[in-house]
């Protein structure tokens, strides 16, 4: 028992101090939470307790949930750009796989380089202020299109990985958007019921409800949507993302509720993961030359796709300043490339290695690209300012 509490409190004392660090080193947090799972596990703590690899799995489900929350349909649909936000990110995931089956490499590493994320750019464009400027929007939609299209990705392949082009594989895609659809007709009913008794929504939605029925009922619609998918025969993760797109979508208007969810994910769910994920890499990796050399390269190569499409950039409206901070921005999907890593080994498309080589791949596009964006700000803004 003894044992046990120790590997929490070191855990929980890990998950406390890594945002405080990343602040002050302008680095994602998530990415200091995986470097710190692999010190803690490989140095200090010899085994992972069974209890800590059912948080990772339930951090998993509640981050992808979240990730599901911040996509606005109805933003990208009332842009008026929603072509070109879809088309920006197509290319990398027709050209990336041949590229990686040149390189000798799994084609998964192509799908994989190819994803787009929102998890970062929200939160970079809002330190930068950029945020409300028409390229902080284009910036915010191409990565709110790009993060729907790799979800897709990811679910097709997870099913048709499974079954082949075959019509089981065709009726597990069915079964998965039956039951969607029945959670997203749930969700109605309740916003319908909130229409007719705003006076209990507000008591829920407030943030001084002494017993958070709200937040509660959010925790049930992440793990139900992963639940769904799972009886689809689909990754869980996959449903809990598309269960927060129904959410985000129904309640278009969460206010402060939606600091809640945040508060629920960021500051206990999700650590558990990105410490997980830090504790499953092995640091022998850090050892072979080759593997760091092929981890910088792909970290290139993640930019590398998302400038492809952005060439032309003035026939999209782009200045070439503008059009390669959109790239820098839009190549640190931490959180999305992570997850692929870790599903593309449970599918088997990906050996441990390969997956640890991704993880640092993730790590160090999420701490250059980001930082080299945040020198460029200054100029983006004022530029649009003249």
């Amino acid at each position: 028992m003894a044992e046990q509490l120790v590997t929490l409190v070191m855990v929980v004392f890990g998950a406390a101090l890594m945002p405080l660090a990343a602040r002050r080193l302008s680095v994602p947090s998530a990415a200091l939470e995986i470097v710190y799972g692999m010190l803690l596990f490989n140095t200090v703590l010899a085994h992972h307790p069974a209890w800590f690899e059912l948080l990772k799995e339930l951090g998993l489900i509640y981050l992808m949930f979240i990730a599901g929350t911040e996509l606005s349909l109805r933003e990208l649909r009332s842009s008026g750009r929603i072509l070109r936000y879809v088309l920006i990110p197509l290319p990398a995931f027709i050209i990336m796989p041949f590229l990686m089956h040149f390189l000798g490499l799994p084609w998964y590493i192509g799908i994989v380089l190819a994803m787009i994320s929102a998890g970062i750019v929200i939160p970079v464009l809002k330190e930068a202020d950029l945020l409300k400027l028409p390229l902080g929007r284009d910036i915010l939609g191409v990565a709110l299109a790009g993060e729907l299209i790799s979800i897709l990705a990811l679910t097709f392949l997870n099913i048709f990985h499974q079954y082949g082009f075959t019509p089981m594989a065709l009726l597990d895609l069915l079964k998965l958007v039956a039951l969607l659809g029945l959670a997203g007709l749930g969700l109605k009913l309740l916003y319908l019921l909130a229409w007719w008794h705003p006076g209990h929504v507000d008591r829920v939605m407030r943030s001084e409800d002494p017993t958070e029925e709200g937040i509660r009922l959010v925790i049930s619609v992440a793990f139900v949507g992963g639940l769904a998918a799972f009886a689809a025969g689909v990754e869980p993760i996959l449903g809990s993302f598309m269960g927060g797109v129904i959410f985000s979508h129904v309640f278009k208007s969460k206010g402060r509720f939606e600091d809640k969810i945040n508060a629920v994910g960021f500051g206990f769910l999700t650590p558990f993961f990105f410490i997980g994920v830090g504790a499953a890499f092995d640091p022998v990796l850090l050892r072979s030359p080759k593997t760091v050399l092929l981890a910088m390269g792909l970290t290139l190569l993640l930019l590398a796709s998302k400038l492809l499409p952005l060439l032309p950039a003035r026939i999209i409206g782009l200045r070439g300043i503008e059009a390669f901070s959109m790239a820098l921005l839009l190549a640190a999907p931490l959180s999305l490339l992570v997850v692929a890593g870790t599903l593309g080994q449970k599918m088997g498309l990906l050996s441990p290695s390969l997956n640890g080589m991704l993880i640092l791949t993730a790590v160090l596009a999420s701490i250059v690209y980001p930082m080299v964006f945040r020198l460029l700000a200054p100029r983006l803004k004022q530029d649009k300012s003249k």
